[in-house]
């Protein structure tokens, strides 16, 4: 009987804990001047103070997304955009500093298509050596 009672506590346990692990829908921010949801929506204004920094992400199509940011002040800010759109990924980072420090890195990665290309095959392996054991 004590046995039978253990794992029926035991499954009912488990249940409840595969039961709240489920997602529960998360209420949304109220309603405010863009609509709701927890994301900003652009006014006249676009979005935020106009102060030149910013962050953003949009992915337009499948096997296709752009995403970047400015943060900082006037005296330390760095900038950074990624896209990608099928087989070409474009990177750009810059940053700059008050003291004069500045830096810019630029990628672009334009990969041949989808045809893949074997490698060429290595050669016959060299002969063995001619000396032996000491």
């Amino acid at each position: 009987l004590l046995d039978s009672l253990l794992q029926e506590l035991c499954l009912g346990v488990c249940l409840i804990g595969t039961v709240l692990s489920y997602p529960f829908p998360y209420p949304q921010a109220p309603a405010g001047p863009g609509g709701p949801g927890p994301l900003p929506i652009p006014g006249a204004d676009g979005y935020g103070k106009q102060d030149g920094y910013f962050q953003y992400i949009n992915v337009p199509a499948l096997k296709t997304y752009e995403w970047g940011y400015r943060r900082g002040n006037p005296d330390h800010n760095r900038e950074e955009y990624l896209s990608q759109k099928d087989h070409t990924f474009k990177a750009k980072l810059k940053w700059e500093d008050a003291y004069g420090g500045h830096g810019e890195h630029y990628y672009d990665y334009n990969h041949s298509g989808p045809v893949y290309e074997e490698p060429p095959k290595y050669g016959a392996p060299p002969p063995p050596p001619a000396y032996g054991p000491a």
